[in-house]
């Protein structure tokens, strides 16, 4: 936006100051042309023109011939075309194109609800019927059901979600079982504790947050099969939890209960706090937490959420005031007292806050939806078609249908008729054959397809099509987007003149230590003492070394101007500055 206004307000200043063309020559260095157009942008981007002298505009222009005689020399000696230089170039330019090979709308969109979501953590519990990505209808539609039966038995106060979670959920986690070292390790009944975003997959994320506080969602469909969740709590977003505790561990708490000794100890630990005994004295007395012990209780802070500490346990430390002690709660190891020192509440600047959600985005699976919605304005715009796909799918499925195998890539192509079938897809200027489908299915490196053929080459087929659609898109970004094209040339034309600089004048007054003793010698007496002696050498290496590498720079410059000679449009320039 700011870009584009710039153009605006400098394009409307041109045409006021002078009537000629904007796209007249302003100076020529060999045989590349400069348009007024290009210097003034070029000059706008960090100076203003309107309050810049006739003279800075000249310094300018002469800063700005230097840097396209050395460019120029770079193109001509071909530094730009080492793999080295090409590799960092690809880079930057995949780097570049991220933006643009994603749906800005979409993207915006995620962008805001992420940062409305980082407000606040969400307490749920879920139960999952597995039912992998690549499920035969009949299969996905069996789990489907069976999750839709046990949500009824649950919405009809038959059982308690926990109970349910605990007979019919395939997470593991949910139910009991015995450790490696033979002793029990409880399940969590489907609780999953506090979360927020960006910490759970994305679906299973949005339909917690989009679930109102204590319902029970209807099912949603994440890689790992179908859930239901259950909302218990939602909360302002805590980002530090610090507390003392006092814990007596108890087998007998797991279940709500307590043991007697312990809790003959329990009554005399309340009795003393009411009377005022102090927390930490009683902590080192009596807890058996050997982390906490030697610190008078204290436990290091610790995250609401990414802790992975119990849900109960969470809700007991965020219901306090600071100061405050709670009664005595129970968990999986024993029963607990704590006394809230501290809650800290995220304190991020918004700017700062928006560029990691932005990148947290890039890296998450739910910036696939800004690419889906790319792709379909994409096949929109590039009037794309698939008529040849079911004609093509026919064929292929006989064979993949009897082997119940992925073929190699020769056996496909040798089906009988495969080489009369007509393109799958076309988009753009493009086709896809069914012979660059068959070499990417054999790069798929996928063997056993599981007499799901149908449903793997309608997979595959989408993969393929999105690649092609992207590649052609990245392709032609520089035709599609001037101001990409700019970024790229800017950065391509950078990178030359660090090469060019490196090569012909910081490396190079460096490795030729002869040139510069004698550059020293030469004009020593540019650098006198106090006495009026000239200073060492080695006193004033780096000095002497910044004016060596100016003349080797000059001397450059010279050959460079005499190999590519230049003219400047001293007309057009004065009507510029004149004008200005």
């Amino acid at each position: 936006m700011k870009k584009t206004l710039l153009s605006i307000c400098l394009t409307a200043f041109l045409c006021t100051i002078f009537a000629q063309n904007l796209n007249e020559v302003l100076f020529r260095v060999g045989d590349e042309s400069v348009t007024a157009t290009e210097f003034l942008n070029t000059f706008s981007k960090n100076n203003s023109l309107e309050k810049a002298t006739a003279s800075e505009v000249r310094d300018y222009l002469n800063l700005y011939i230097n840097f396209k005689l050395k460019v120029k020399d770079g193109y001509d000696t071909q530094i730009d075309m080492t793999p080295t230089f090409q590799r960092e170039l690809v880079s930057y330019r995949q780097q570049s194109a991220k933006s643009y090979l994603v749906d800005k709308e979409v993207t915006d969109q995620l962008i805001k609800e992420a940062m409305e979501r980082s407000k606040e953590m969400i307490r749920a519990s879920h139960i999952l019927v597995i039912c992998p990505p690549d499920a035969s209808p009949k299969d996905s539609l069996a789990a489907y059901h069976k999750i839709l039966d046990i949500r009824r038995k649950i919405i009809s106060k038959s059982l308690t979600f926990p109970d349910a979670a605990v007979l019919f959920s395939d997470d593991p986690s949910a139910k009991d079982e015995m450790g490696a070292n033979k002793k029990i390790q409880y399940g969590n009944k489907g609780d999953l504790g506090y979360f927020t975003v960006f910490e759970l997959i994305y679906p299973f994320e949005t339909a917690a947050y989009n679930t109102p506080l204590g319902e029970c969602s209807l099912p949603v469909r994440t890689q790992f099969g179908y859930h239901i969740i259950w909302v218990q709590d939602r909360q302002p977003m805590v980002s530090k939890i610090n507390i003392s505790q006092i814990l007596l561990i108890d087998s007998a708490a797991h279940s709500g209960n307590m043991s007697p000794a312990v809790k003959e100890k329990l009554q005399l630990i309340v009795e003393e706090l009411k009377a005022g005994k102090d927390f930490a004295t009683l902590a080192e007395q009596y807890t058996e937490d050997p982390a906490s012990k030697e610190n008078s209780g204290k436990l290091d802070p610790f995250n609401a959420t990414t802790s992975r500490r119990p849900g109960d346990y969470i809700k007991q430390c965020i219901s306090l005031q600071k100061g405050q002690i709670s009664d005595p709660f129970p968990s999986v190891i024993g029963w607990h007292i704590i006394k809230l020192n501290e809650l800290v509440f995220p304190e991020i600047k918004d700017d700062e806050k928006y560029y990691n959600i932005v990148s947290k985005i890039q890296r998450d699976s739910r910036s696939s939806k800004s690419v889906e919605s790319l792709i379909i304005k994409l096949k929109k715009e590039y009037n794309y078609s698939d008529k040849g796909k079911a004609a093509a799918f026919k064929l292929l499925l006989k064979k993949l249908n009897v082997d119940n195998v992925l073929p190699p890539a020769t056996d496909l192509m040798a089906i009988s008729g495969v080489e009369k079938l007509k393109p799958l897809a076309s988009f753009a200027n493009q086709t896809v054959t069914v012979q660059d489908f068959i070499q990417y299915l054999d790069r798929s490196k996928v063997t056993n397809i599981n007499g799901k053929a149908d449903n793997f080459l309608n997979i595959q087929f989408d993969n393929l099509i999105k690649d092609r659609i992207l590649k052609y898109e990245f392709d032609n970004l520089e035709n599609k987007y001037p101001e990409y094209k700019e970024l790229i040339s800017e950065y391509h034309q950078g990178m030359i003149l660090f090469d060019m600089n490196n090569e012909k004048v910081w490396s190079e007054s460096l490795k030729d230590t002869v040139a510069f003793e004698a550059f020293y010698e030469k004009n020593k007496f540019n650098y006198l003492d106090d006495k009026g002696e000239p200073k060492p050498l080695a006193e004033i290496r780096s000095i002497v070394l910044t004016d060596f590498q100016n003349e080797l720079e000059e001397q450059w410059l010279s050959q460079l101007k005499k190999r590519y000679p230049v003219w400047i449009n001293e007309e057009l320039l004065k009507s510029i500055l004149k004008n200005k």
